[in-house]
């Protein structure tokens, strides 16, 4: 059901196209695990290791969803299949030595043991956790991309759901990290000590928590980062001997300056910070520039995202405020919200890491 609910969502449709299929696939896995486990494969040999390939398919699957879901693009590149080779490699093997044998064979092996008698088995079932292992650490890449995006296009970010950033990576290092401790503990003490229902569960939390919370996640930069044909135009042209440490934005230092002079002044005058919905295109529209040019003054020139230069104003019009004897008839949370705040934790967290202390310690200090 909640495959089927992917595959319609018309938000991030791709990234959730390919998201429910990682659930057939593992929900296929999870019962041919108990085809196994309960013996049903002697009644029915021709299944015996039809999915033996689809360990392959996880990582690529979930690193492949990442990176679809924080881009916010529904084109899945060609070049994302090139992922999935070591998948079609592995079930080309299955072909060629177990999938078109007869039952007897298929049955035999599993008396015997496939290690005993299929040839290269045992170098493709070590592959299997280094090549999760290795997608799970291009995925946290991928994630770390993505949460350095949003803090570079929100000032606000409470209200983006971003658990599943947490469920994946966590998730990930998890399941995995269990594989890699079941064939630790295979080698070390045999094969009688078996972690497959451990393993499976973990994956089934994993990717149906993942789709669940997917389903509740909107496609949050749609519209909102400009593609490179529109930072393009958007940006000041200048001849090669002009330009120096803005070589990817097309700024001279003495435009960048100009722009930053530019910032300052309406971060002073108009209070721009005050919207507790400013965004990076919202802010760079009203200094008719691109938001390729403003994320990179901002990390250039000041070193900080948007998130964090945003909410050090809002935090010094929190402290005037305070210093203000009118300050007594408000709340603190009334005049975070004033501020450009829209939530107590967020505004408790920020203060805290600008000024060192908490609003209400430092309240008292000023009174």
């Amino acid at each position: 059901m909640l495959s089927l609910l992917l595959f319609t969502r018309k938000i991030n449709r791709t990234a959730n196209v390919v998201l429910a299929l990682a659930m057939l696939a593992l929900s296929f896995d999870v019962f041919n695990s108990a085809y196994i486990m309960f013996g049903y494969y002697k009644e029915y040999p021709n299944f015996i290791g039809i999915t033996y390939s689809f360990p392959f398919l996880y990582g690529p699957i979930f690193y492949i969803y990442a990176r679809l879901i924080s881009s916010g693009d529904n084109y899945f590149n060609p070049k994302f299949y090139l992922h999935f080779i070591p998948f079609i490699l592995v079930v080309i093997y299955g072909f060629v030595f177990v999938y078109l044998k007869n039952s007897e064979f298929k049955l035999a092996l599993m008396n015997t043991g496939v290690e005993d008698t299929l040839p290269g088995i045992k170098i493709i079932s070590y592959l299997k956790p280094l090549h999760g292992i290795i997608y799970v650490f291009l995925t946290i890449k991928v994630v770390r991309v993505y949460n350095n995006k949003i803090r570079n296009t929100y000032s606000n970010i409470e209200r983006i759901n971003l658990n599943w950033l947490r469920h994946l990576t966590v998730g990930l290092i998890f399941v995995w990290g269990v594989v890699v401790i079941s064939y630790i503990v295979n080698i070390f003490f045999g094969k009688n000590i078996k972690m497959d229902y451990l393993i499976y569960t973990a994956a089934t939390v994993l990717i149906y928590s993942i789709g669940y919370l997917s389903l509740r996640q909107p496609q949050i930069f749609d519209s909102l980062i400009q593609k490179p044909d529109e930072q393009q135009s958007a940006e000041t042209k200048t001849k090669p001997a002009e330009r120096t440490s803005y070589q990817k934005s097309g700024l001279t230092n003495e435009e960048a300056s100009d722009y930053l002079n530019n910032l300052l002044k309406i971060m002073e005058t108009d209070k721009p910070y005050l919207n507790s919905e400013l965004t990076l295109r919202q802010l760079a529209d009203k200094l008719s520039m691109s938001t390729h040019n403003l994320s990179e003054i901002l990390n250039t020139r000041l070193k900080k995202n948007f998130y964090d230069f945003i909410n050090h104003y809002r935090v010094e019009e929190v402290k005037r405020r305070l210093a203000e004897k009118e300050s007594d008839n408000f709340s603190l949370i009334a005049i975070a919200f004033d501020a450009g705040f829209n939530s107590k934790s967020a505004f408790n967290t920020i203060f805290k890491k600008h000024t060192g202390t908490t609003p209400s310690q430092f309240k008292r200090q000023i009174s």
